[in-house]
């Protein structure tokens, strides 16, 4: 009796090409908590158990053809601007390239705004510092799911979270100060600069926004979060020209075909407006988000120039957290909006508060103008600065001597393995490369050399011994 069996198949297996980082898969990719391209780097270099900086310098500089990028500084804004890595410049285009070719992903290009080229601006549109929804990490942390950074939290215009309806976070709670995009030390849900979790115990109540300020901020969050939910899907790039035909339509349903009336209503000059209508520059992403939300549709529609973005063709309404800057007289009559009670309660209240807000902090939750409040509350604004700047002293302080004291473990600990005690060896191992950029950590570096007589006082190298025979 004939037995038949499988016929086997001898053909040699399709192996994936090998990369020289791990392939791993972004998240959230087709939703509108799509990651963003710095998130994505800091998961890789966790992924492969080095910093973020390290994973950079060793690589990713010498394919992207930059420098140090770790020299920005989120308080003036000195340095690299690591945010525009998830822009739709050159610098985005290069980490893309780069980060494609080294893990084997694909169209790596919607983790950050690239494909959006033609219809954003590229000034304002992006926030120079982290910003995080506590429930989210929260939620993120006790569901065992990855923490990373969606790319909607880097959008200056964000301000709330689209699902728990609370503003964002933009200082670590720990030591108050804000973090950059992309840090040497970055992590997920860490503070890149007192390597503390970010991942709350418990929500606390923090300031919430009136009313009417929430609808509009929840709005402006939930039209970003479906325009980056749709990159995935999106078979080519929006052209301008279909942006500024939709401009063009805007301009007949809100100022009947008339441009200067337009203008005056959005306070820009003529000029801006005819550059829209010709295709030759993008209005400010604040003010596209006014002309969507004004024809009553979603900021989608009105960059692609879908048929439904003329749908309805109401009034630009006025958007009170997204409004250009105003003229000195409207300027003054925002001023007058709270009665003096309750700007002094606010400011009162903030006197209470740790750590202490700037002024400037408590002016923009007032959303009156800084000249008025100034003029009538000189006094609690004073106090407000006062207490702002004895706080960042202590900061100051303390960090100082925390940088001297961890320099000065690490500098021991190389020693103890035989290592020389050079930058290069110190820099990696501190909490913030900018440790050694203090005088505080160099003194202690160079204590610690004297100490172990690797130097003299003066701070050189002492001279060698000569060994020959005379």
């Amino acid at each position: 009796m004939l037995w038949t069996y499988d016929a086997w198949d001898t053909s040699p297996p399709v192996l994936p090409r090998p990369t020289r980082l791990y392939s791993l898969t972004p998240i959230g990719v087709g939703t509108p908590m799509v990651e963003s391209l710095t998130g994505y780097v800091v998961r890789l270099a966790e992924a492969h158990c080095v910093s973020a900086g390290l994973l950079y310098w060793k690589e990713i500089r010498t394919l992207t053809g930059k420098g140090n990028i770790f020299t920005f500084r989120v308080t003036n804004g000195n340095g690299y601007s690591t945010h525009t890595i998830n822009g739709l410049g050159a610098p985005a285009a290069d980490f893309v390239r780069v980060l494609e070719r080294l893990t084997g992903q694909h169209n790596l290009r919607v983790l950050t705004l690239l494909p959006w080229a033609q219809v954003l601006p590229k000034a304002g549109l992006l926030r120079r510092a982290r910003a995080w929804c506590e429930r989210c990490v929260q939620a993120w942390h006790q569901a065992n799911q990855p923490l990373y950074e969606p790319l909607l939290w880097t959008l200056q215009a964000v301000t709330v979270c689209p699902y728990h309806q609370r503003p964002l976070c933009h200082q670590c709670p720990h030591c108050a100060c804000p973090l950059g995009p992309l840090d040497w030390r970055s992590r997920s849900a860490y503070c890149s600069r007192c390597a503390h979790t970010l991942v709350p115990h418990a929500v606390e109540s923090v300031h919430t926004l009136p009313s009417h300020d929430l609808q509009w901020a929840t709005w402006v969050a939930n039209a970003c979060g479906d325009l980056l939910a749709a990159t995935a899907q999106m078979d080519c790039p929006p052209a301008r020209d279909r942006l500024a035909h939709t401009i063009g339509r805007c301009i007949e349903h809100t100022s009947a075909g008339n441009a200067s009336a337009f203008a005056r209503l959005l306070q820009v000059g003529r000029g801006d407006v005819s550059r829209w209508q010709r295709g030759k520059a993008v209005p400010r992403f604040t003010l596209l988000l006014r002309m969507a939300y004004g024809l009553r549709t979603s900021l989608l529609d009105f960059l692609l120039g879908s048929p439904g973005a003329m749908a309805a063709g109401g009034v630009v309404r006025a958007a009170p957290v997204a409004l250009p800057s105003p003229t000195h007289r409207q300027t003054a009559q925002a001023g007058r909006r709270r009665n003096g009670p309750e700007v002094s309660r606010i400011l009162h209240a903030a006197l209470t508060e740790n750590p202490p807000p700037s002024v400037r902090a408590v002016l923009k939750r007032l959303g009156d103008a800084a000249s008025t409040v100034r003029y009538h509350f000189p006094d609690l604004c004073r106090t407000i600065a006062r207490q702002h700047a004895e706080h960042r002293a202590r900061c100051a302080t303390v960090r100082k001597a925390h940088a001297a004291e961890e320099v000065r473990r690490v500098a021991y600990q190389l020693h103890a393995k035989g290592l020389r005690l050079t930058r290069q060896h110190i820099r990696p191992l501190l909490t913030s490369s900018d440790y050694l950029n203090l005088p505080e950590g160099r003194a202690a570096l160079r204590e610690v050399r004297s100490q172990l007589g690797l130097e003299d006082k003066n701070g050189h190298a002492p001279a060698p011994h000569n060994w020959g025979h005379g």
